[in-house]
């Protein structure tokens, strides 16, 4: 017997309301609404376990507007977009603004109630997972002698309202650290504003971090907060701060020390109450010996300093954090986890990871869009480059017979194909579909058949 599941129904066709009450008392506690506004409103009085909503409403709010307001306040409601109007594009655009599942009008209620109760356990599992995750120290995954000294300082530093500086390698976590500071100190509740210093232009600097005045330079149509103004009461973390100017670390400088900005154009004063947590992936002790980095900015900066150490010098870490990135991944991508052979965890411990976490992760990803069974080994990997082994399977497949080595040259090629195509676009499934010239659901049926 099916437990009945809380639905609301937003569709402002009388008979489908009808012909769907009718048919879905049974399995469902239905409601409905038969406009845009109308469901928004019963939204915020009761939360449903699920949603159907049409693409196309009448007058007021459609269905894509209202797709997008449940996504900003109600992340994990699943919601079906139902609607006799199916095309790519609408189905793209669905997809891409959070529906989980886009079909036809009349529906079957079963394989409804079905959708509903898998994308619930996979919200639950998720939540829980991360909840577990939170209790320790975020997103930072580790159990070495290292990571234990990182997050020793962490706690050390989180409360006490300081100037942070936090060093190591690109793609060590500098900005995982950043908020986790942040996320354990007073300012807790105000913003966190991340800046990449390396890709404002000098010329910019000021406008991007103190603001501007309308009319203080062209294009200046009207007044704008810099991000330092945003971030009042928070906290600000600038990555990268080793690529600033000479002349834009001065102007940080005053800022840090005087506590106000001015906007550029303007000569008004105004008060930032804003802890700084700085970034950079140089040693900026040697930078201030050559004359590179301000000497007195970073006294400023480095009240504290946080040292994380690249991989390959916590390599015991790396099982844990591949587990991680796997069940993560996998609960993002609505498929199962993989375990890792013994034989594919050796190789991730043996391989010297110059990208460091961040290549982990893109590492673990790609494996799990191209592996094929219920383990990950040591060829999903793609780890090694080694010309003998690629010499060798070929002289195999010239002794295989012709329709089965065209068989494993084409599958080889779309799982390579595949894996490259989602790694250059992020994981993005829209993008990489634009970029690959087909649809998305041709994306998604190629993720299935690799896995």
């Amino acid at each position: 017997m099916y437990k009945k599941l809380n639905l609301l129904v937003v569709d402002d066709d009388k008979d489908f309301a009808s012909d769907f009450s009718v048919l879905g008392k049974e399995i469902f506690n239905l409601s409905f609404a038969s406009t845009g506004e109308e469901a928004l409103s019963m939204l915020s009085e009761d939360v449903p376990d699920g949603v159907i909503l049409d693409l196309r409403l009448g007058a007021g709010i459609d269905g894509l507007g209202v797709l997008k307001e449940i996504r900003l306040k109600y992340h994990d409601l699943p919601v079906i977009m139902v609607t006799d109007f199916a095309s790519v594009e609408t189905a793209v655009e669905a997809m891409k603004l959070g529906a989980f599942h886009y079909m036809s009008k009349h529906p079957s209620m079963k394989e409804l109630h079905a959708i509903i109760q898998k994308e619930l356990q996979n919200v639950g599992w998720k939540s829980l997972f991360l909840n577990e995750v939170r209790k320790n120290y975020g997103e930072l995954v580790g159990s070495s002698d290292q990571m234990k000294k990182v997050y020793e300082v962490i706690s050390r530093a989180a409360p006490v309202d300081i100037n942070v500086l936090v060093a190591g390698e690109s793609g060590t976590g500098k900005e995982l650290v950043a908020r986790e500071i942040h996320g354990r100190s007073k300012r807790v509740n105000s913003p966190f504003i991340a800046v990449n210093c390396a890709a404002i232009p000098d010329t910019l600097f000021e406008t991007t971090l103190f603001g501007h005045e309308k009319g203080s330079f062209t294009g200046a149509v009207g007044r704008k907060k810099g991000l330092f103004e945003i971030a009042d009461h928070g906290t600000i973390f600038l990555d990268e701060i080793c690529s600033l100017s000479i002349r834009n670390q001065a102007k940080l400088l005053r800022v840090i020390e005087d506590k106000k900005i001015v906007r550029v154009g303007g000569t008004d004063e105004f008060d930032v109450d804003v802890r700084i947590i700085s970034a950079s992936n140089k040693n900026l002790e040697k930078e201030k010996e050559c004359g590179k980095f301000r000497e007195d900015l970073y006294y400023r900066i480095s009240t504290i300093s946080v040292n994380i150490p690249p991989l390959r010098e916590r390599k015991e870490d790396i099982p844990e954090l591949a587990s991680y990135f796997a069940k993560r991944l996998s609960m993002e991508m609505c498929k199962k986890c993989p375990k890792f052979t013994k034989e594919a965890l050796s190789a991730l411990k043996k391989y010297n990871w110059p990208g460091n976490v961040r290549e982990l992760r893109n590492v673990i990803e790609r494996a799990l869009v191209v592996t094929t069974g219920k383990s990950i080994g040591v060829s999903d990997l793609n780890l090694i480059s080694d010309k003998t082994d690629k010499l060798e399977s070929i002289e195999d497949m010239f002794n295989m017979p012709y329709y089965e080595a065209r068989e494993k040259v084409l599958s080889d090629f779309k799982k390579k194909y595949l894996s490259n195509l989602i790694e250059k676009n992020n994981g993005n499934i829209s993008k990489a579909a634009k970029q690959a010239g087909i649809s998305r659901s041709s994306i998604h049926r190629m993720i299935k058949d690799a896995g």
